[in-house]
């Protein structure tokens, strides 16, 4: 029973893992279109601080926290990769395009596998 509930531990901590590392690749991708040299470790720390700092705001204030935390997500990106204003928010603009286009490229590829047949009927 308890090598069972270790096995399922490290099971959702390694989906855990896996998935945050994917939700890390889109600002990596968006940080070399605008800045040549960045490293993913430090895009993997920046997004695990930068949700940090956004969940600790979004349980302080409890209005205007969309305007609030898009700020600060900037600030962040502007602090941590060195880059000026305007380049951190096209740095999220083209993070949240290419969020957008990866989740309906997946949803596209789900629902075409889903449709496959594995019978023949």
């Amino acid at each position: 029973m308890y090598l069972e509930m270790v096995e399922i531990n490290y099971i959702q901590f390694s989906i855990f893992l896996i998935f945050f590392i994917l939700s890390a690749m889109p600002l990596h991708r968006a940080l070399k279109f605008f800045k040549k040299k960045t490293k993913f470790r430090k895009v993997i720390l920046v997004t695990f601080i930068s949700g940090l700092i956004i969940s600790i705001i979004s349980s302080i204030w409890k209005y205007y926290i969309g305007l609030i935390s898009f700020i600060v997500l900037i600030y962040i990106y502007k602090k941590a990769f060195k880059l000026k204003w305007y380049k951190a928010f096209l740095v999220w603009l083209l993070q949240l395009i290419i969020i957008v286009i990866s989740s309906l490229i997946t949803e596209l590829i789900i629902n075409f596998i889903w449709k496959i047949s594995l019978f023949v009927r």
